[in-house]
């Protein structure tokens, strides 16, 4: 059972946590000295940690009405003998960069946040306004193939240089992004094939259907597979589940297209944030798509199982076995119940964490009989979590044995929504977990495999790190935690110490890359 937060803890508590989403106009270029670490740093850790996240909460004196309408600081933390580094930089959008030359506001904001009267006025006047949401860029960061790319819902991704940060431009993907213009955030890997594999959505609007866009991609970027979907009622692709031989997407009572809607939100009456919310007209479950190729004359199979209403941001893992209709999927996801919606309640977190906690559950999808099994394990029942990860290299499990144990969480105390103090590591298996207590806000658990790019074939699933930005509130600084990920509960073995002038606001998504990019050499 997880409670709301009492009134002492929404007056003493979450204005503290709050501050942690504070601007940071400046971006950083540095090597940690010796007095800013904790600890030590692992001999063998190397590579680079990447996070992407709204780096500000106004524009030039405008406040935002919710933190995902901010425009998006990517931040690279490199791991090289012992040494780290630190450079942050704004991801340089067209709203960015036409913002920062006004000095002023000029966009809207999906979430609702509005650009101010007199200058919508001046905009509209001269008709420099109408030109669509802004373009955060900030939701995740990802490296493959030579690029380094930043992401939001419905935009194209933006190239970065992997060495300075510095922004290069929109990036179509060799044009098949060209017709959808939008890659969504969050992607996965078939380690057995070495692809990537993404998603590109847009939704229905003016009688035309949702397009769904699946692409997988070998690391010189030519695409192996490109699948174009119309799926009847898909209205929001955020994350999306990989097996062997399935495509699975959530089919999510929370969004809704109608003309109306649609007209309510040109009118700037609503936004499409705003208007996230439980639907009991529409349908809940999940489609199963078949991956690979379609013989000649036969059409792709579509699946799809009715689930209990609730809304997922975030899949976790997925095992298959067995094929055709003796498949069987187990897989694992953050639910969030049918209060949830998207006001930035008390500015603790995203949403209305305090009356619509999101919390793990287990599903299994019996292709035999087409049902679909929701259960919330007991060891996970009563933390309220998000931002749940994995190995990323065990999306596709080599072998049987590889299947995906581990599920990394940021949580809240037991029974608790906010603010989120713990990292637990999850064991799907055995059902238990461990669990680090922090003394102040942890982001998410972003794991670092020891061994690279070898991780899929190679090692126990745990052999490695978790690393995540941390916030003291007290202090109003960040830090950056090291984990050992097989003994989550003995706490950080290494702190990167950002210190008070260098505060960097909370983030969304991280990534590991397992090397180095160039970087001046340290002066320690």
């Amino acid at each position: 059972m997880i409670r709301k937060l009492t009134k002492e803890e929404i007056e003493k508590v979450i204005p503290p946590v709050a501050r942690g989403w504070e601007t940071q106009s400046l971006e950083f270029d540095f090597w940690f000295e010796r007095s800013q670490i904790t600890g030590h740093v692992p001999q063998d850790l190397y590579g680079t940690f990447l996070r992407n996240g709204p780096g500000l909460t106004d524009v030039y004196g405008t406040p935002l009405k919710h933190p995902i309408d901010g425009d998006g600081m990517v931040c690279a933390i490199t791991f090289v003998n012992g040494k780290v580094h630190f450079r942050s930089r704004y991801v340089s959008t067209k709203n960015h960069q036409q913002e920062a030359a006004a000095h002023e506001m000029l966009y809207d904001g999906a979430m609702g946040s509005r650009v101010p009267e007199p200058a919508r006025k001046r905009l509209l006047e001269s008709k420099q306004f109408g030109m669509g949401f802004r373009d955060p860029a900030h939701t995740n960061v990802f490296y493959w193939g030579g690029k380094l790319l930043a992401c939001h819902e419905y935009a194209l991704p933006h190239t970065l240089d992997p060495s300075t940060l510095e922004t290069i431009g929109p990036d179509t993907l060799g044009d098949k992004l060209k017709k959808i213009k939008a890659l969504s955030a969050h992607y996965r890997y078939d380690g057995v094939k070495d692809l990537l594999v993404v998603i590109g959505f847009r939704a229905a609007v003016r009688n035309k259907p949702s397009t769904l866009l699946v692409l997988e991609f070998d690391r010189e970027w030519n695409c192996q597979s490109e699948i174009p979907l119309e799926i009847e009622g898909l209205n929001y692709a955020h994350d999306f589940l990989l097996t062997r031989d399935w495509y699975i997407f959530h089919i999510t009572p929370f969004v809704k297209t109608s003309p109306e809607l649609t007209k309510l939100i040109m009118q700037g009456k609503t936004s499409p944030g705003e208007s996230m919310k439980y639907y009991k007209d529409s349908k809940s479950g999940m489609i199963f798509v078949q991956r690979g190729n379609v013989q000649a004359g036969k059409e792709r199979s579509f699946i799809f199982m009715e689930a209990e209403p609730c809304h997922i941001f975030h899949f976790c893992n997925a095992e298959q076995t067995g094929s055709g209709n003796d498949t069987v999927i187990r897989f694992g996801a953050v639910c969030l119940p049918k209060s949830f919606n998207m006001e930035w309640q008390y500015k603790g977190f995203l949403s209305n964490t305090s009356d619509a906690p999101g919390v793990y559950h287990d599903y299994i999808a019996d292709f035999m009989t087409r049902k679909l099994i929701r259960t919330c394990p007991a060891p996970v029942a009563d933390r309220s979590c998000e931002f749940p990860t994995i190995n990323p290299y065990r999306h596709v499990p080599a072998k049987s044995s590889s299947a995906p144990r581990f599920v990394y969480l940021m949580s809240g105390q037991k029974g608790i929504p906010l603010p989120f103090t713990d990292i637990v590591k999850y064991d799907t298996i055995s059902e238990t977990t461990v669990a680090w207590h922090s003394d102040g806000v942890v982001g998410e658990p972003v794991f670092f495999p020891r061994l690279g790019n070898a991780s899929t074939f190679y090692g126990d699933e745990d052999d490695g790190w978790i690393i995540t930005q941390f916030y003291r509130p007290s202090k109003h600084e960040t830090e950056f935690l090291v984990l050992d990920a097989k003994r989550i509960q003995d706490g950080p073995v290494c702190r990167l110490k950002m210190g008070t002038e260098k505060h960097i606001p909370y983030s969304f998504h991280g990534t590991f890359c397992p090397y180095v990019f160039k970087h001046p050499s340290p002066s320690l």
